[in-house]
């Protein structure tokens, strides 16, 4: 009897000491990892020759092939440490450097990298750094309208353009054979959105490109910003907030528009300044609203949320039908 029992604890031990190790696992990959002071980044493999890189503030992958490698947004916060961290793992050339879209932010060191790269890029990307002339961001010499697979050796990615979102031009960069998904600036995974929505270009396709990304088979997402990957939860939890955010907007809206701010705020100022005294009332509201239960959500709530407010009513303002009804 003692012996079964025996058995039965090593047994139920190393179950147990299994879903430990898978859930360290889980923590270790989704979690804000260690920078090295004197590196002032961390690289790590997400799977299958699928590489991160993060300073704590920006984050970008790139992909070891057998051919080589596919760098994604050369960021100009790591600069030349993106190089190394790539050399940390590979000495293979790097054959295709990939833009998300073209802002600086993230593409800012691309001159940097081997002039005899492959640059891909979305082709409205290239017409807008073709008017930039920056010469810290060259002009992609391959472009695609929507769709672009890259085979690279024994690795693919999927590059797809579904309309402006964040950006003109901004990309889903997706590895099916990893179920990984990078797309930038929309998704801040376990924080607010950065102020206006992450100064977003089109808050409609801002929207509509949290339910584009849940069509995708992914279970990692690399999201740009913030210090650690992110889930598809992390997208679901954003893609709730901010549709929340829009019909909360459009309801303080419906409740008090202009005109009756206007009579219930008697005051000598000029109307055109009334307006900003509006939309600072109505941010206000939505604040409110918001604030409790996002911020048990969502860090940076404190931080961002007015924005967003405000971000969300310009919008509901000028590109919105539904308060017009």
């Amino acid at each position: 009897m003692r012996a079964r029992w025996a058995v039965f604890f090593w047994a139920f031990s190393l179950i147990a000491n299994a879903g430990f190790s898978q859930d360290k696992l889980s923590v270790a990959r989704f979690s804000p990892p260690a920078i090295p002071p004197d590196k002032g980044y961390f690289v790590q493999e997400i799977r299958g020759g699928v590489y991160w890189v993060t300073d704590g503030l920006y984050n970008t992958m790139f992909i070891v092939s057998s051919a080589g490698v596919i760098a994604v947004d050369p960021l100009p916060n790591l600069g030349a440490r993106y190089l190394k961290a790539i050399r940390e793992v590979t000495d293979k050339p790097i054959t295709h450097v990939i833009y998300s879209h073209e802002h600086t932010d993230h593409i800012g060191a691309a001159y940097l990298f081997s002039k005899d790269a492959v640059y891909i890029a979305h082709e409205q990307t290239a017409q807008i750094l073709a008017r930039r002339q920056d010469p810290r961001r060259p002009v992609p010499n391959q472009t695609f309208s929507q769709s672009r697979t890259l085979d690279v050796g024994d690795q693919s990615l999927v590059l797809e353009y579904k309309g402006t979102n964040h950006e003109a031009g901004n990309i889903f960069i997706y590895a099916p054979r990893h179920k990984i998904l990078m797309l930038v600036d929309v998704v801040y995974p376990g924080w607010m959105p950065y102020k206006n929505l992450g100064i977003a270009e089109d808050v409609p396709g801002y929207i509509e490109a949290h339910q584009e990304a849940l069509a995708y088979d992914f279970d990692t997402l690399v999201a740009g910003h913030v210090d650690h990957l992110g889930t598809r939860a992390d997208v679901e939890m954003s893609l709730e907030f901010v549709k929340e955010l829009q019909s909360t907007v459009i309801a303080e809206v419906k409740t008090l528009d202009f005109p009756k701010f206007l009579r219930a705020n008697v005051s000598p100022k000029h109307r055109w300044d009334r307006h900003n005294d509006y939309e600072q009332e109505v941010v206000s509201r939505c604040y409110a609203r918001l604030f409790p239960k996002w911020n048990n959500k969502l860090r940076g709530t404190d931080t961002y949320l007015r924005d967003n407010c405000w971000a969300m009513l310009e919008s509901v303002s000028v590109q919105f039908p539904e308060v017009q009804k």
